[in-house]
């Protein structure tokens, strides 16, 4: 086990459907860390995204209420209903993502830096954790920023106080571990073997990753796995690796027979739809069938919605959904969206 996550790590764990649901939302909105860059955009990346061809039909409409979720701040709001810097970070990923499949999202990415980058906005949000730190840098690289440095914090160099040399391990979880990877990637910095090593120490026997490390079979989540996956391609893993195999081959079985994926309780969800989507593209397989499915979470008003049974707009999903539907897999590299990371 590898302890307690920071805000900002997901997983689910449960055994009935409440409460396997109710900590699913919770770690969804923990989850709300997913990358994107403010490095440099002349940085060589270890690895580059894969794109679909063709994004998603339903991502303009989804991108506009996003959009319209902005407050006047440049910030978008977090769970307690004030501007919040995870949040926001999540966001630009999220454009920047958009961005890479032709969208023109210049003025909120600009505007929710600008944000990030007042008073100790960043600085207080990337001193939180390494996990945090990471994700900070990859919005960076995402928006195409050309320094590394925003509100007075270089969260690159806050990465290796988080490093664990006796194991392998960055900051308190997988989720930590995998955005420090696709952070250290995104900017072309050195990458421990240790901790691409670290990865199969914590993998179960069925190819899947739990939230907390646990090897056991029945605690590994889709969501998680994920991550790890699309993080050890990017650091460089090829598609061969066992480690990178089995947790793909674990992956595709929690797509459902409709073409959407779960992370636990068998109850299909976009924020899991997406990040299977995302991390099979990253391995250079066809998701249609999933992003086909996203589709079907998409509301009138263009936001998605978590599950079929909770059909509320969710900016959460909305967000996480983004960049599965622009066809990009993490992390978000400007210019580098047709490339094959196989090549």
């Amino acid at each position: 086990m590898l302890g307690e996550y920071s805000p900002g790590v997901q997983g689910e764990i449960g055994l009935n459907k409440t409460y396997t649901r109710a900590l699913a939302l919770v770690l969804m909105v923990l989850a709300s860390m997913v990358p994107a860059t403010f490095a440099t955009q002349n940085a060589t990346p270890a690895a580059t995204p894969l794109a679909s061809p063709v994004a998603g039909p339903g991502l303009p409409a989804a991108v506009d209420w996003l959009v319209s979720q902005q407050q006047d701040d440049g910030s978008w709001l977090g769970m307690t209903g004030a501007p919040d810097a995870g949040t926001t970070v999540d966001a630009i990923i999220a454009l920047a993502a958009a961005r890479e499949a032709g969208l023109d999202v210049d003025a909120p990415i600009d505007s929710a830096l600008s944000w990030l980058d007042s008073g100790e906005v960043a600085a207080s949000y990337a001193e939180t954790g390494t996990g945090q730190a990471a994700k900070l840098l990859l919005a960076l690289v995402a928006a195409g920023a050309d320094e590394v440095e925003i509100g007075g914090v270089d969260p690159l160099s806050l990465l290796d106080a988080g490093f664990d040399a006796e194991t392998g391990l960055y900051g308190s979880g997988l989720y930590d571990h995998a955005y420090v990877l696709m952070a250290l990637s995104a900017v072309d910095a050195e990458i421990p073997a240790k901790s691409i090593e670290f990865a199969g120490t914590v993998q179960a026997a069925n190819g899947g990753f739990a939230w907390d490390g646990s090897t056991d079979e029945t605690m590994v989540d889709s969501n998680t796995t994920s991550m790890v996956l699309q993080a050890l391609v990017a650091a460089g893993e090829a598609t061969d690796n066992p480690v990178v195999a089995g947790a793909a081959g674990y992956l595709r079985t929690t797509v459902t027979d409709q073409g959407a994926a779960y992370s636990v309780g068998g109850e299909a969800d976009a924020n899991s739809t997406a990040l299977v989507a995302q991390a099979l593209l990253a391995i250079g397989e066809d998701v249609t069938h999933l992003t086909t499915a996203l589709t079907t979470f998409q509301n009138a008003s263009g936001a998605y919605h978590w599950m079929h049974s909770d059909v509320a707009d969710n900016a959460f999903s909305t967000i996480q959904v983004i960049p599965a539907a622009a066809g990009v897999s993490l992390p978000v590299i400007p210019g580098m969206m047709h490339m094959d990371k196989a090549a």
